[in-house]
């Protein structure tokens, strides 16, 4: 399996460690925020969305221009320590009696663009840590898998530890974890023969177009990301605002329905990931146009759900297509690009993605405001379906005409 063969890497194995405990701490933190958001100011918790979203989208735009000089680990580490010293001020500043609104906005945009450092960075650092092909497609896996498993863990715990443990510590959890993978990424890189890092042009134009001009011919990738700005928003609007929305309204332990929800999607994304990531990914036209499918279809039917017990099962069921989408894409990416293009290619991807759900995260305060919640849910889904729509005509076209084009044989 190839899942085993990355893991029997050392390197590897180490930084999937500390990316497990960074993913879960990660979990503790989103919770976190959206529920101390939505305890101050209501549905209107979309706005400190979109501001993590747009600072985010921020970090992938401009991040290069520093970090492109860099290697992968350095900016790694940095980025990790940075979000460490970030995260830790809110548990103080409670301490101290000085927490206010100004203070979670500030933390909130400033780790959301050290996150954009952090991630296209981790996943251009994967050639190097694997050279091999199919080591590589389980390196991905074990990637791609961390967050998915902190859906499992991490809710988990935050369904157990809540009363236990106040809400302002879910961050000091988060600020731990993220120590912790900074060391991992260190211990993992010090001997690492990492390619020297090189600029990109001359300017900040260059830097800041370089990964969209590696685009161009590339259809079947140019597909996968503007589909992931729909989708993407329909996960932020239908899944994290829209669930813990719809758990307030219809549980009476909101906080831990709404763990639960997202540890049974998080159970779905691993079950899926370590099916998918040990197979070759072979049509990726079509697994990116059924995965956008299942996602919106699956979305639709978390908001009729008629009991916790079957929304458990829905999001379960939804949460395939997210290996589905994100393994084929990054084997796409990772085989068609040369090393020095694979961090601003995944800003890029990181950028479009949550574009989407900046745009959701605006649009949220109104729609919640004119419609159910559950309505809301149902017309995220409803959108997401119409990229899957828009790619099964496009790419039965293209293979159309490609047949077409090929000459007849007597």
């Amino acid at each position: 399996m190839s899942i085993l063969k990355a893991l029997a890497q050392g390197p590897i194995r180490t930084i999937w460690f500390g990316q497990v405990l960074a993913a879960t701490g990660g979990e503790f933190y989103t919770v976190a925020i959206v529920w101390v958001s939505v305890d101050l100011i209501g549905s209107n918790a979309g706005y400190l969305a979109a501001l993590q979203s747009g600072s985010y989208l921020f970090g992938s735009l401009f991040a290069g221009i520093v970090t492109d000089r860099w290697t992968h680990g350095r900016t790694m580490i940095a980025a990790d320590l940075l979000r460490v010293a970030l995260i830790a001020t809110l548990p103080a500043a409670q301490a101290f009696g000085v927490l206010s609104l100004w203070l979670l906005l500030f933390v909130a945009a400033a780790a959301s663009v050290v996150s954009a450092a952090f991630d296209p960075a981790l996943l251009a650092s994967v050639p190097v840590l694997a050279p091999d092909q199919a080591v590589r497609r389980g390196t991905n896996g074990l990637f791609d898998a961390t967050r998915r498993l902190a859906r499992i863990i991490g809710p988990g715990l935050i369904a157990v530890l809540n009363g236990l443990l106040p809400v302002i510590h879910f961050f000091t959890v988060t600020a731990a974890a993220f120590l912790v993978s900074a060391a991992a990424v260190f211990a993992a890189t010090r001997r690492l023969a990492e390619a020297p890092p090189r600029g990109h042009g001359h300017g900040i134009l260059d830097s800041l177009t370089v990964g969209f001009r590696a685009l161009r011919g590339q259809p079947v990738i140019v597909y996968g990301l503007i589909s992931s700005v729909i989708v993407n928003g329909g996960w932020g609007i239908g899944v994290i605002l829209g669930l813990a929305l719809l758990t307030r309204e219809t549980e009476a332990d909101p906080l831990t329905a709404y763990g639960l929800v997202i540890s049974a999607y998080g159970v779905g994304n691993v079950l899926a990931n370590i099916v998918l990531s040990g197979l070759r990914p072979s049509r990726p036209a079509w697994r990116l146009t059924f995965g956008r499918a299942l996602f919106g279809f699956g979305l639709m039917g978390m908001a009729v759900s008629p009991d916790l017990h079957t929304l458990m099962l829905v999001a379960a069921v939804t949460a395939i297509n997210g290996p589905l989408c994100d393994l084929t894409l990054l084997d796409l990416l990772q085989s068609g690009f040369p090393p020095h293009l694979l961090a601003p290619v995944f800003r890029v991807q990181s950028a479009l993605a949550v574009g989407g759900i900046l745009i959701a995260f605006l649009l949220a305060p109104t729609l919640f405001q004119l419609f159910t919640v559950r309505e809301v849910i149902f017309g995220s889904g409803a959108l997401s379906v119409l990229p899957a729509v828009v790619g099964l005509f496009y790419f039965a076209r293209r293979r159309s005409a490609v047949q077409r084009s090929r000459p007849a044989h007597p």
